[in-house]
Parts: structure tokens; C-alpha cells; sequence
């Protein structure tokens, strides 16, 4: 659960803050890590798949999250 907490919030401070080119090595560093954090774990091969696709979604996610909220973020502060 951690981990696809951590891969939404890594995706949309991506898609806030960088490219759409930065997000083909970042999802594959993420398949990476969640093939590593589940073999650790001892899951079996379908469980294992399980969090590298769901993890490699939540990063995907959050990145469509953080361009729907770039206007938001980067608002120019107003000052009188």
C-alpha cells in the first residue's frame, strides 16, 4: 500500500514539475523497485505482478493528476 501511495505522489509531482519524456525510465525504475520490494516481501509470481502493475497505474495516475492540477499549483501569487 505504501508503495503505490509513494508512486502517486512521485507521478504527480512529475506531472506538475516535469516532462511526459521523464516518465518512461521513471515507470520502469518503479517496475524495478516494486519487483524488488515484493521479492523482499516473499510474494509469489502472480502477487509480485500484482504490485509492479499496480504500482506502475499509481504512477501513471498521479501523473495525469498532477498536469490536470499544473495551473493550480503554479499560480502566479497576486501582490498589491
Amino acid at each position: 500500500m505504501e508503495l503505490l501511495v509513494t508512486a502517486c505522489l512521485v507521478g504527480a509531482f512529475t506531472g506538475v514539475y516535469c516532462k511526459v519524456l521523464l516518465l518512461v525510465p521513471l515507470t520502469l525504475a518503479t517496475v524495478v523497485a516494486a519487483a524488488a520490494v515484493a521479492a523482499s516481501q516473499g510474494q509469489t509470481v502472480p502477487g509480485m505482478l500484482l504490485a509492479i502493475l499496480g504500482s506502475a497505474v499509481a504512477l501513471q495516475g498521479g501523473y495525469m493528476i498532477g498536469l490536470t492540477s499544473r495551473e493550480l499549483v503554479r499560480q502566479p501569487s497576486k501582490r498589491t
